[in-house]
């Protein structure tokens, strides 16, 4: 499998705006490596890799209902886990906010200046 696209999905599982944010708080609540993830899901690892790097669906119920539908048919997933997976990532968000912690814990990059060459 592609290393870029498994170290995409591996930092968008700290973004809550990525379904791998979720996906990741769903396997931690149910005790699930990867593997197990992937066959809860009925994905490959490939696919999940995919899938990780789609947006966090709406949380409106018709909007949610309906990334959800889109997400699994795109990609062959279980479509009650991968609710129960949006699920458990907005549990976490709202713990998160709750707890007065920032949004995301992404790493936050910053650019700088540099000096050009004979200045």
């Amino acid at each position: 499998m592609d290393e870029l696209l498994i170290r995409a999905a591996r930092r968008a599982s700290t973004d809550p705006h990525f379904l791998a944010f979720a996906l990741a708080r769903y396997a931690e609540q149910q005790h699930m490596d990867e593997s197990a993830l992937a066959t809860a899901l009925g994905a490959t690892p490939e696919t999940l890799a995919h899938a990780r790097l789609c947006r966090t669906p709406r949380t409106d119920p018709s909007g949610l209902r309906e990334d959800v539908d889109r997400i699994a048919a795109a990609f062959g997933l279980d479509r009650t886990v991968l609710a129960l997976a949006v699920r458990a990532g907005e549990a976490a968000m709202v713990e998160r906010l709750a707890a007065g912690l920032p949004e995301t814990t992404a790493p936050l990059l910053a650019a700088r200046d540099r000096e050009e060459s004979g200045e």
